[in-house]
């Protein structure tokens, strides 16, 4: 069974998104900043009987899922369609699952977490980030922000984020130019999620990208949470390997 979440569900709205911390802490992190009732986020909550299954949240055209074994795709294919869903968020399994429903391409790689020692750096180039900066940044970086992103909707979504203390931006600095950037994009009771780390071309390796995952990995450890990310290619979870990330499951895209 798959339901809008109202102010009863939430609870087990929660519960489900506790089953992965990367696109569970995503789902929350909307929730706490959106609210039920927004025309920013949808919430929607699949049960297998009394027990909940599966926390979804819908946002920007892109649907995340955090989901157990016993999540039913098929309801969840069925809201795909009629919500006019062109990406989906979710584990490897349910993303194979929902393909076979739905058609599109697939891509994957792994969720990882910080399993290193604590960091100790001192970084005086890296400071809170302005958005329309670090927006450029992103665009020049990578051809995902230049075909996904659109400014007003992202940075309407990063300011009721910010403003909550929901998330933390950053930029990195050099030759007085803006070059790089990463953000703490979720929290939950565990974990803070790492996310959007990027560096513009022409600066590319020299470890910026490197040092910018370590101050965050810095940042979320001083709360006294455990650093949580999705590399977007094996080839850069290799990277964060490097830095003490280790894998500890598949997510998958779906693109329809």
């Amino acid at each position: 069974m798959l339901i809008p979440v109202t102010a009863a569900d939430v609870p087990d709205f929660l519960i489900a998104c506790t089953y992965e911390h990367v696109f569970g802490s995503r789902a929350r992190t909307a929730l706490s900043a959106h609210g039920l009732g927004s025309e920013a986020a949808q919430f929607f909550l699949c049960r297998k009987g009394r027990e909940p299954a599966a926390a979804l949240c819908f946002a920007d055209g892109v649907l995340t899922i955090s989901s157990d074994e016993r999540a039913d795709p098929a309801p969840i294919a069925e809201l795909a369609q009629r919500l006019q869903v062109h990406e989906i968020d979710t584990n490897w399994a349910q993303c194979q699952a929902l393909q076979a429903l739905l058609g599109g391409q697939t891509d994957s790689s792994y969720y990882m977490v910080y399993r290193g020692a604590p960091q100790q750096l001192d970084c005086p180039d890296i400071v809170p980030g302005n958005k329309r900066a670090v927006f450029d940044v992103l665009q020049r970086s990578h051809e995902y922000y230049r075909t996904h992103l659109d400014y007003d909707v992202w940075a309407a979504d990063l300011d009721c984020r910010l403003s909550r203390g929901l998330s933390e931006l950053y930029q990195l600095e050099a030759d007085g130019a803006v070059i790089g950037t990463g953000s703490i994009v979720s929290w939950d009771d565990e974990c803070g999620v790492i996310g959007a780390v990027a560096v513009v071309p022409e600066y590319r390796h020299r470890g910026l990208g490197n040092r910018i995952s370590r101050f965050l990995v810095q940042r979320i450890q001083k709360c006294g949470k455990t650093p949580r990310l999705i590399s977007g290619y094996d080839e850069v979870a290799e990277l964060y390997r490097q830095i003490g990330f280790a894998p500890c499951g598949r997510w998958g895209e779906l693109y329809i």
